[in-house]
């Protein structure tokens, strides 16, 4: 039996790192012990509380996703000091480390943890309820109730494990545009990033469809349903009149757009993956995570254009910094000489898995990312 238990947890580390389709979570449900302990026994003990619900290894449900989670780069999703550079995010910045506090002109500014992202509830790793929204912004759902399950299905099922005429789950739907991860006859693939379906607690649209580059995330092409799928915790946003409008047509202006007082961009190789665009596709194989292909035609401004998914360093979970300078280079945070931020590995700003030098990137007075598609500037 521990021989048993020693290969299977060897080969799940093994392909954790790698991004293969037999990853740990494969798309449904993954083995049982790696998330609940039966017995609490010492070869497979508890984390957190060892009264924790259904038997988890963490003492709540967010907890015991981030026993293996925590951690820098690949497919961990909270780091000690901001230097993850997955899409989805860091929740480190909505953590309550006194790291987030950062010197600007000799005076400590202190970093507000409650309005960078989605604070779920974690208490093994001091993730916290939201001290300022006691509901999700534009929604009733309990701030209390918030974590890693809110969104993501545990157990992987689609349609409540009916779609199909119930055939059984074989790849993740993370990665279907590599041949190599197809679903084989008779089953099919799972939701993108185990994303519930609409009926799994408060969701009420189908899950998302789009392709990342691999278990890290770094790379992410968005394909439909995005917008649709976050109003169910935010329905109050879906007013296209007095708020910023989703699953709106991206202006092509896009194309042309490449910085501050640079026009010249070309379809080609127009995408930026700090405002990705949705492609308007329901089928993940259409998707390629390396395209730099822009507007095409049937592309859409979503959530995810401005937002991260996770948490980031700036207010409302923003990609770029829209609240303390006129420039993106001027917040506050970037400033290697002052910021004990930066000066700790934190990366408010990247893409691709890598950090953006946005004075490299775009320039010194490069103004607020809005304008990849708005071009006022």
């Amino acid at each position: 039996m521990k021989a048993s238990k020693m290969i299977l947890a060897m080969a799940a580390g093994l392909v954790l790192t790698s991004g293969s389709a037999f990853a740990f979570h494969g798309g449904g449900v993954a083995h049982c012990d790696g998330c609940h302990s039966m017995h609490n026994s010492a070869d497979n003990p508890r984390a957190g509380s060892a009264t924790a619900a259904s038997l988890m290894k963490g003492s709540d449900a967010s907890s015991t996703c981030l026993n293996c989670h925590t951690g820098a780069s690949s497919y961990h999703i909270n780091s000690v000091n901001g230097s993850n550079k997955n899409q989805g995010g860091d929740f480190f910045w909505v953590s309550d480390a006194a790291t987030h506090d950062y010197l600007e002109r000799g005076t400590v500014i202190t970093f507000d943890p409650d309005n960078k992202g989605h604070n779920v509830v974690a208490a093994d790793f001091g993730l916290t309820v939201d001290a300022t929204n006691t509901t999700a912004p534009g929604g009733t759902m309990n701030a209390g109730l918030l974590g890693c399950t809110s969104c993501h299905d545990p157990h992987g099922q689609i349609d409540g494990g009916t779609a199909n005429g119930a055939a059984p789950i074989s790849v993740s739907g993370s990665y279907l545009n590599q041949a190599t991860k197809q679903p084989p006859a008779g089953t099919i693939a799972g939701n993108y990033r185990l994303l519930g379906d609409a009926g799994f607690k408060q969701i009420t649209a189908n899950a998302p469809v789009a392709t990342a580059d691999a278990s890290a995330g770094t790379k992410v092409n968005y394909g439909s349903g995005m917008s649709d799928w976050c109003l169910s915790c935010h329905p109050s946003f879906n007013d296209n009149t007095n708020m910023h409008p989703t699953d709106v047509p991206v202006p092509v202006s896009y194309n042309s757009y490449v910085k501050t007082g640079d026009f010249t961009g070309t379809a080609a190789t127009a995408f930026d993956p700090l405002v990705p665009i949705e492609r308007g596709v329901s089928d993940g194989k259409l998707l390629d995570p390396a395209s730099t292909v822009g507007v095409t035609g049937t592309d859409q401004v979503m959530c995810l254009s401005c937002h991260r998914a996770h948490a980031s360093a700036f207010e409302n979970a923003l990609r770029w910094d829209s609240n303390t300078s006129e420039f993106i280079a001027g917040s506050a945070i970037l400033h290697e000489n002052t910021s004990t931020l930066m000066a700790n590995g934190a990366v408010p700003y990247y893409a691709n898995g890598a950090a953006v030098d946005v004075v490299a990137k775009y320039g010194q007075y490069q103004r607020q990312l809005c304008n990849k598609c708005h071009a006022k500037d």
